[in-house]
């Protein structure tokens, strides 16, 4: 089937997300619908890991959770607050194990996370071994003994070293990490470089401008409800979209 097919599905989707979730008001167009598409396809693969690459407000993350309920993953993102640093990370990155531990989950992370260069390090880790190192010395020895009976059940001999083997696994396996990141200046190329694992660990996504006929329909939409006289709305959708695309233009010239 075609774009309408598709938007038929995901539209039923949506509706039931917006149920279910904190609604979100998304217009599923064609450009919208092949982002969509993509981001669920990578986090369906074994251990698939994307790297969203956009300027904010082109839905990098309300499809990332539309692809992730979609898919049946729990979505975990680190909540900041005032003075939040590497210890408040790490037992945030706590939290997310315990979670990977019994499940899959989509690790959503933006430019905004990043309070500390640092936290990309992490990342990095975890991209491309699935654990970060030193993380659970305390807790180590009772993460061992949680994943025991699973171990012998997989014909393996439960010495500890295996054991743990055998928890970094698992999380690695359900764990996907979607980092949303903006192409602007110079600091994405600069983390790329120096976290190497962004980039060859993840799936890249780019996010272009969104097309007029894109606009349109996000005009379209928001408009449906107006009371407008029918011969205007076409004209007002035109202006709209027109004014859209002059404001964006004069920015990027300033």
């Amino acid at each position: 089937g075609g774009y309408q097919d598709v938007r038929r599905i995901f539209d039923e989707v949506l509706e039931n997300y917006n149920a279910e979730r904190k609604p979100m008001t998304l217009v599923l167009f064609e450009m919208a619908l092949d982002h969509l598409t993509r981001v669920h396809r990578i986090i369906r693969m074994p251990r698939g890991n994307a790297l969203l690459v956009g300027v904010g407000g082109s839905g990098k993350q309300s499809l990332t959770r539309l692809a992730s309920y979609c898919a049946g993953y729990e979505v975990f993102e680190i909540s900041l607050v005032r003075n939040y640093g590497e210890n408040e990370f790490r037992e945030d990155l706590k939290t997310l194990y315990t979670k990977l531990g019994q499940g899959e989950v989509t690790f959503l992370f933006t430019d905004a996370h990043v309070v500390e260069e640092g936290f990309l390090e992490f990342l990095n880790n975890m991209l491309t071994t699935g654990m970060v190192p030193a993380l659970f010395d305390e807790e180590k020895d009772q993460l061992i003994n949680s994943v025991r009976k699973e171990v012998k059940e997989a014909g393996l001999v439960d010495t500890p070293d295996v054991c743990w083997q055998f928890f970094v696994n698992k999380c690695r396996n359900n764990m996907h990490v979607v980092l949303c990141m903006s192409p602007s200046g110079e600091k994405l190329r600069v983390r790329c470089r120096n976290f190497p694992g962004l980039v060859s660990a993840c799936v890249i996504d780019w996010f272009f401008s969104w097309p007029g006929n894109a606009l349109q329909a996000v005009a379209e939409y928001f408009l449906a409800e107006e009371k407008l006289p029918p011969a205007q709305k076409p004209a007002i959708v035109q202006h709209l979209v027109f004014a859209h695309l002059g404001v964006v233009d004069e920015a990027r010239r300033f």
